[in-house]
């Protein structure tokens, strides 16, 4: 962070002062150097003093710009402050600053995004492991009570080691998606068409085995600087995904080389996700939604679900330039 700040109005004030040397030496120059007039001492008194005249000029202009801009920067500051609860930031006229409030409110939905997801996470696990501890005080009380005999007990105490192995199942499985979403990968240059490959012929078994064809249509040589290893978990969740909710026909995943941005596109047969209700989606546990929208993030992608006709297609989308930017969490 820098130690050393400047104000705006010292900066506007610079900048327009500046700008008016500039602008003197350069007619001076263009006096003496093609209109061959030698300026005296006379000349560059005027112009010294012609600053000089108008430095009350350049402080009200300063002023006035400063202010502008600072009362536009302070109505953004007042309303991000509230954020992420109230994700609706004031636009602005000036287009630098309406930018920034958008940029500042497309990051605190996705905050939101995030708390939600892990509140539902939270909520699930906590619904999961109520059965087995109730279960579990149950056995103790009757122990206590002596409701269950001795002859009983090591039956009941199997039981009850069922039940903790299927709560160190759960709390494992948890654990082990949250770690998915804060490890490190690095990026690399990564073929996405050999990416592909290698899934549909992991995946294509399995969905010939229920009766339905899975489809690759791709463009040879696409590449993104991206990290192999959250992109196959993002792709993974989303194949399997439409692997769960297609019962027939046929599920296709296309490579899409776009002027401005590069897609892959897994569109399944299922009974579709509405969009809008991507949350909902998550909440039902039919997608590990957050995780793969976390892995997409971080590397620079995105993701999208749109209906189509029966299913729905859900479209990883990264932007392309020389170099996607890996963004770390």
């Amino acid at each position: 962070m820098l130690s050393r700040k400047v104000s705006l109005f010292w900066l506007s004030f610079g900048l327009l002062l500046l700008t008016y040397v500039v602008v003197a030496s350069l007619i001076a120059f263009f006096t003496v150097k093609i209109i061959g007039v030698p300026i005296g001492q006379k000349m560059t008194t005027k112009i010294i003093l012609s600053i000089a005249g108008f430095m009350p000029v350049y402080v009200l202009l300063a002023f006035l710009l400063s202010r502008i801009i600072s009362r536009e920067i302070e109505k953004l500051s007042r309303s991000a402050e509230q954020l992420p609860f109230n994700p609706t930031l004031e636009g602005s006229f000036i287009k630098e600053v309406d930018s920034l409030a958008n940029t500042i409110e497309s990051q605190s939905n996705r905050i939101l995004e995030i708390l939600e997801a892990q509140r539902f996470l939270l909520l699930r696990l906590a619904h999961d492991l109520r059965t087995p501890i109730s279960n579990l005080r149950n056995v103790l009380q009757g122990i206590k009570e002596g409701v269950i005999r001795s002859s009983e007990v090591e039956d009941y105490v199997s039981r009850l080691i069922l039940e903790t192995e299927k709560m160190e199942v759960l709390l494992e499985e948890v654990l082990s998606d949250m770690r998915k979403t804060v490890r490190k990968t690095e990026p690399e240059e990564t073929d996405l068409g050999e990416l592909l490959k290698e899934l549909v012929d992991i995946w294509r078994f399995r969905f010939s085995s229920k009766g339905i064809n899975l489809e690759l249509e791709l463009v040879e040589g696409v590449k993104a600087y991206v990290s192999p290893i959250d992109l196959r978990e993002a792709l993974n969740n989303i194949i399997e995904n439409a692997y769960k909710n297609t019962q027939d026909g046929e599920v296709k995943i296309y490579l899409r080389n776009g002027d401005t941005s590069i897609e892959i596109c897994v569109e399944d047969r299922g009974s579709g996700i509405e969009e809008g209700k991507i949350m909902q989606a998550y909440k039902e546990g039919r997608l590990g939604l957050y995780i793969t929208r976390e892995l997409l993030w971080r590397n620079g992608g995105s993701l999208k679900i749109s209906r189509n006709g029966k299913g729905s297609c859900f479209i990883v989308t990264f932007p392309k330039t020389q170099r996607l930017r890996y963004l770390r969490s």
